[in-house]
């Protein structure tokens, strides 16, 4: 998973592959058939491992929504790789046009992240952290676009400010009736 996430399908040989698995040629298209399906694998256990567990941690069981909003791109931010190499599903997204197969495996990954978002925001309308009439499905829709453009920024190294300006954008896009605390910046 993380050769793919570093390198993208492309460009991950089967060397590569082989010294990251330690596996022989034989044995990866025996386990997997072929480096499609190794990399369906890698997508897929980035989906659930973390993706999901990302969206749970940081939307779904955040005990303030907003906060838990906040949070959820920071810690896209602040993962302390040197360089960081971004998102395995984002990555994919960009590379997809050459890996149509992995369209499925993206949309799944982008819909957990967007019904995250739907989630935590019906819970903050419902206590009136927001506008009562805020329309949350196309909210959620433009918070996993403004996401992933800033895994796409993370990815190309732009500043910590940009990204959090990019944060404090997406917060602000939300109409919140009152302001989360912003975590400390670095």
């Amino acid at each position: 998973m993380q050769l793919f996430r570093r390198r993208g399908y492309l460009g991950a040989s089967l060397r590569d592959i082989e010294e990251a698995t330690g596996l022989h040629p034989g044995s990866l298209y025996r386990t997997f058939q072929s480096k499609d399906g190794l990399f369906h694998a890698a997508l897929e256990a980035y989906n659930e491992q973390v993706v999901q567990d990302r969206v749970r941690v940081h939307l779904l069981e955040s005990a303030d929504p907003l906060v838990g909003i906040r949070s959820f791109f920071t810690s896209a931010i602040e993962t302390g790789a040197e360089p960081d190499p971004g998102c395995l599903l984002t990555n994919t997204a960009v590379e997809s046009f050459t890996l149509p197969k992995t369209a499925a495996g993206v949309h799944h990954g982008l819909a957990v992240i967007e019904g995250g978002f739907a989630d935590a925001l019906t819970r903050a309308r419902r206590s009136g952290d927001t506008p009562p009439d805020l329309d949350v499905k196309t909210t959620a829709t433009h918070l996993l676009a403004l996401y992933q453009g800033l895994l796409v920024f993370v990815r190309a190294g732009l500043p910590r400010t940009t990204l959090h300006n990019v944060t404090d954008g997406a917060m602000a896009s939300i109409g919140s009736l009152r302001n989360p605390r912003k975590q400390d910046r670095p």
